[in-house]
């Protein structure tokens, strides 16, 4: 039999901004397990495990847009991934399109949120390990045996800069301070999604790891900074982790910072006795 638990906890701060776009939401829940060998027991009933779903969005579109569509997605998110059946990529998949949808109706019903949008980052974990889906510029670190890695990709114009620089055809310092760096290449706005980052295998998480969801306003601090946090952290609680990361964030009293969200999640999985 295998046991799966989680700690996790989540924080924010507005930092230089008037008002808090960012919204994040995380569920416990148990779920039939998928596949019929897997849904039925040696005792002959339906199988169950836990797993965790955990969505963060960061919004954009005005005074009431942003915010209004960050806590909408997130909402829709929570509601959406615990009742549907199947794989966990494809359960990510339906709850996105499911949030796209909220925003449009939502946009239809009211003319006013016209140019409301977000970014959304959600992420499914069960016995087996993490999946994901992404769709904007938020991110998405694993801890593991003291060694920082970044799993989802960037729909910001970051990287594409990025590549230039790659080929000698801007400067570092021009792609750093480009006024466009972080204008979004895909968002949730109602309309088709440009680009969606997806992974369809399950990757495995050990006992000790940890999986970091935060807004981009946690760039503010470089990854190595980002690594050497967690690694001060991470024999601790989760919320003790977050708020260290938001702190560390806050300590720059960067001008116009941007509102950051931290997500920490533990993972732990043991082996018992049938």
């Amino acid at each position: 039999m295998t046991l799966v638990s989680f700690q996790h906890a989540g924080r924010s701060d507005k930092g230089a901004r008037e008002r808090q776009e960012d919204a994040f939401g995380i569920k416990v829940f148990e779920h039939s397990l998928v596949g019929a060998a897997q849904r039925i027991g040696a005792d002959g009933k339906e199988a169950h495990g836990m797993e965790l779903v955990a969505v963060l969005a960061d919004g954009m579109g005005g005074h009431v847009g942003g915010a209004t569509a960050s806590q909408m997605v997130t909402s829709c998110f929570l509601s959406h991934y615990p009742e549907i059946s199947g794989s966990c990529d494809k359960r990510l998949l339906l709850s996105l399109d499911a949030c796209n949808k909220r925003v449009a109706a939502s946009v239809e019903e009211q003319p006013e949120l016209q140019g409301m949008g977000c970014t959304l980052l959600g992420v499914a974990i069960d016995r087996h390990g993490v999946y994901w889906v992404s769709v904007g510029d938020s991110l998405l670190y694993l801890y593991h045996q003291g060694k920082l890695q970044k799993l989802n990709e960037d729909h910001s114009l970051a990287p594409v800069f990025d590549e230039l620089v790659a080929n000698g055809e801007m400067s570092r310092n021009e792609a750093l301070h480009h006024p466009k760096r972080h204008m979004l290449r895909s968002a949730l706005t109602g309309k088709e999604i440009k680009l969606v980052d997806l992974n369809r295998e399950v990757l495995p998480l050990d006992k000790g790891d940890w999986l970091i969801l935060a807004s981009d306003g946690l760039g503010t601090i470089d990854r190595e900074e980002t690594g050497e946090v967690i690694a001060r952290n991470a024999d601790g609680t989760a919320d003790q982790l977050a708020q260290a990361l938001v702190e560390a964030v806050k300590r720059k009293s960067r001008p116009g910072q941007d509102n950051v969200t931290v997500l920490a999640i533990g993972f732990d999985v043991k082996k018992t006795d049938p």
